[in-house]
């Protein structure tokens, strides 16, 4: 393998034949691996990846529904991690359609990441993770020709250790069922439109029910709101896909719903629950604290602009 000079920016990296992304600089300490096999990235990057579970639940989650899932489409899943020493110090998955995901870490290692993907994704959409970590890595995308970014949703990062049910919501959580599943997928599409997540693609609710994932909170027979979760990995359960339609709102059944399906998951020995929301939403931030969630931390998803001729 050959290595630019020694005067080269040591974000900027030359793709190596091993999977990895070997520093322009020799003398650099940081080398960015990848890989499309989820099981290969968790069995180098879990133990990092635990040590901050809660921060981490996005890129555990995924990569472990997608052990020994096949890489497919002019784009499979890819999984990115950055060693310094030998030691992982930051990791990256890119799931297409979505942009980027990053971990947690130093912001040498973002610009290393940015740099791995300009080559392996130069059409990636945008960038998403926690602190300052897709600034970071935006600025360099932006150096090393990429678009600029352009924030697209602040979101804040919620936990609970234990929580308050409201007492005065009528009905009650079940498993959602596939006699639900006509009317739920309706409410996905309603919710992927209004709150300008990005859909896999794929059938959201089928899966879900089949993986036991998805509740519903019933009043009178009838579903009125749902939530999903996610199986619990580092012994952390993230909440998502939470939706009640229009007609039904300001009746406290988000409110109950997440909070009874929180309640079932803590029940679990050693088990916490995670959850992020929107910050511009002041209804549905009031409504995580008002049962027991927690604000710990902050994240960020960043767009790319429209691409712009390479600058080489």
């Amino acid at each position: 393998m050959s290595h630019a000079p020694k005067d080269a920016d040591p974000t900027k990296a030359d793709l190596g034949r091993n999977g990895s992304v070997e520093p322009a600089d020799p003398q650099g300490s940081l080398i960015a691996r990848h890989t499309n096999d989820a099981g290969q990235f968790l069995e180098r990057v879990g133990g990092f990846l635990r040590r901050r579970p809660v921060e981490h639940s996005v890129l555990l989650s995924t990569a472990a529904k997608r052990v020994g899932a096949a890489g497919v489409g002019p784009e499979p899943d890819l999984w990115l991690w950055v060693e310094d020493g030998g030691d992982v110090v930051a990791t990256a998955q890119h799931t297409p359609p979505r942009g980027a995901y990053l971990s947690t870490g130093p912001a040498a290692a973002m610009r290393a990441l940015a740099g791995a993907l300009r080559t392996l994704r130069p059409g990636l959409p945008g960038v998403s993770g926690l602190d300052t970590s897709p600034y970071e890595f935006a600025a360099q995308w932006s150096r090393l020709g990429g678009p600029q970014a352009t924030p697209a949703m602040r979101l804040g990062l919620y936990a609970a250790a234990e929580v308050s049910i409201p007492s005065d919501v009528p009905g009650r959580l079940r498993l959602a069922t596939h006699a639900d599943a006509s009317v739920l997928r309706g409410w996905a599409d309603q919710f992927f439109t209004e709150s300008g997540a990005t859909s896999a693609g794929s059938d959201e609710i089928g899966a879900r029910i089949d993986a036991r994932l998805l509740v519903v909170w019933e009043v009178d027979g009838a579903a009125v709101s749902m939530a999903a979760t996610t199986v619990a990995q580092g012994g952390v359960s993230r909440v998502n896909f939470v939706y009640t339609p229009v007609e039904k709102r300001g009746r406290g059944f988000a409110s109950a719903c997440v909070a009874t399906l929180t309640a079932h998951e803590l029940a679990m020995p050693g088990r916490t629950c995670m959850l992020y929301t929107d910050l511009a939403n002041p209804t549905s931030n009031g409504i995580y604290q008002a049962v027991g969630y927690r604000r710990v931390g902050d994240a960020v998803e960043l767009e790319f602009d429209a691409a712009r001729p390479d600058r080489g």
